[in-house]
């Protein structure tokens, strides 16, 4: 008699599938990460407080507020190379960038997160880490 519980081929397959699904989903914060961290070239504003209220609304990020965010304004095919040639690996995924890019760093003014939401800006020229999956940026980690 055959043993009642879940063949060992189903069991593969499904093993197989939800592998795949998670590497698609890891994918898939490419987008999101050029969403949340790029504008390039950087969107005009009166001042960086001005900007980065502006900016956390339009991407999506001021309901709830976010705390803090950092937009780079720099081309999106040189935030990829990071992640290769342009960046030095520092552990499993992350990447320490070789370059100084361009940074508005924005953070929430108050302690609640609740909109309206009121940003204060800092534009510098810094160095960057990024979290790497399949040769893209995916995270944000880090200023340096």
């Amino acid at each position: 008699m055959a043993p009642k519980g879940p063949h060992p081929m189903l069991l593969l397959a499904l093993v197989l599938l939800a592998g795949w699904l998670a590497q698609l989903g890891q994918g898939a914060s490419y987008p999101q990460f050029l969403r949340q961290h790029v504008d390039n070239p950087k969107t005009r504003a009166r001042d960086d407080r001005t900007y980065c209220n502006m900016m956390m609304q339009r991407r999506g990020m001021a309901s709830p507020c976010k705390h803090t965010n950092t937009f780079v304004h720099a081309p999106a095919r040189q935030l990829q190379d990071v992640c290769g040639p342009a960046g030095r690996r520092v552990s499993r995924n992350l990447y320490d960038s070789n370059n100084r890019y361009r940074i508005t760093t924005c953070r929430l003014a108050g302690g609640s997160t609740r909109p309206p939401c009121n940003y204060r800006g800092h534009s510098s020229t810094r160095r960057i880490r990024v979290a790497c999956v399949g040769g893209l940026p995916v995270h944000y980690d880090r200023t340096l």
